[in-house]
């Protein structure tokens, strides 16, 4: 869901070039969702409404996944992509072991696989126990593959893309919602993509778009308030562990923050205007305790852009997922050519910072 402050964000748009020779920390789930939002509804995908190949497993990820880091490659912009860890007890209520369960639905689509028995397969495959473990797993895979690194958070993908930033790892962090900036991301990019265009929520339309960048100091500034109001403000109008207060959007949380201070205060004087039943004073210090004091992993070994396993590629997109094995060879051709190009200009770039020298080992 994300955090819905855009109303009071100002907000750059900014040229592709301008983002040349930045390593950029990727919210991973972030992405990966909105690879699976471009899917093609058409009769040639089995009347899915995911693209999917022949074993009725998902698969715009992994071609996703692979255009996007030859366009970022391109653009000579590093990534450095960030997993979930744990879920947060706030944020999605546990009622079973999901590994188990994923472990289990895997069994029987396989055993749907082995009789023939496809629509079966692709009911597993679509389904919500299988579909987004085996994507994130199967993402995972595809970026060692390709030679990406990636960093799988004790919590957050969000909180780790942040600290990243934060500690001078990277340069931005690359995600369409706006929780990272509430974790304390000094800057978000989005809309980062060749394609321009963005999908229209529970629609087949797609709308235009340019690249943008968010600074938090800048906004901060400009409302006179600090990270720890900006947290305040997020509980008032709902993030991904509490629902917001019914009637209070971003410029009346901005409002009454800026007047009352901290949230404590806008519940003493506001309490016979709204219901704030939902937002308890233990509840209060642990959404805090999420966005200001985040689990994360802060002790870094090195990142590597590796050259990519092309055999291994090859394997799992053509063999494993049965995809088109010249498409796939032509795209590798075009994302190696742009993996020395990019590489070659971080090795000749002067701008790298001490911190990143000593983590990145191809510098």
């Amino acid at each position: 869901m994300g955090v819905k402050i855009k109303d009071i964000l100002t907000i750059h748009q900014i040229e592709l070039k301008d983002l040349e020779g930045s390593i950029v920390a990727v919210d991973g789930p972030n992405v990966v969702i909105s690879l699976l939002n471009f899917s093609y509804k058409k009769s040639s995908y089995f009347n899915s409404k995911y693209m999917i190949d022949r074993t009725r497993r998902i698969i715009s990820h992994l071609y996703g996944l692979l255009y996007r880091i030859n366009f970022y490659y391109s653009k000579k912009i590093l990534p450095i992509f960030c997993f979930d860890g744990c879920v947060n007890p706030y944020k999605r209520l546990i009622t079973k072991d999901k590994l188990h369960d994923f472990q289990y639905i895997k069994q029987k689509y396989k055993e749907a696989i082995e009789n023939h028995n496809y629509q079966l397969a692709q009911q597993i495959a679509t389904g919500k126990e299988f579909l987004w473990i085996n994507t994130i797993q199967e993402s995972k895979k595809m970026l060692s593959y390709l030679g990406i690194p990636y960093v799988e958070s004790p919590a957050s993908a969000e909180s780790q893309c942040a600290c990243l930033v934060k500690d001078k790892v990277a340069d931005f962090t690359i995600s369409q919602d706006f929780d990272c900036l509430v974790f304390g991301s000094l800057g978000q990019v989005r809309n980062l993509s060749k394609s321009r265009v963005r999908k229209i929520n529970n629609s087949w339309q797609y709308t235009k778009v340019k690249p943008s960048i968010i600074e938090l100091k800048e906004n901060l500034k400009k409302w006179g308030i600090d990270i720890f109001q900006l947290v305040d403000i997020a509980m008032l109008i709902g993030t991904d562990y509490n629902k917001g207060i019914m009637g209070i959007g971003p410029k009346l949380a901005l409002r009454f923050i800026k007047k009352f201070g901290h949230i404590e205060s806008v519940i003493k004087n506001c309490a016979s205007k709204f219901d704030f039943s939902r937002l308890n004073e233990k509840k209060i210090a642990e959404i805090r305790k999420i966005f200001l004091f985040p689990e994360v992993i802060r002790k870094y070994s090195n990142f590597n852009w590796n050259y990519p396993q092309i055999e291994k590629i090859m394997e799992f997109l053509c063999e494993d997922h049965t995809l088109n094995s010249k498409r796939i060879k032509n795209n590798i051709i075009k994302f190696t050519n742009n993996y020395e190009k990019c590489t070659s200009f971080f090795k000749n770039k002067k701008l790298i910072t001490l911190k990143q020298r000593k983590l990145f080992s191809f510098i």
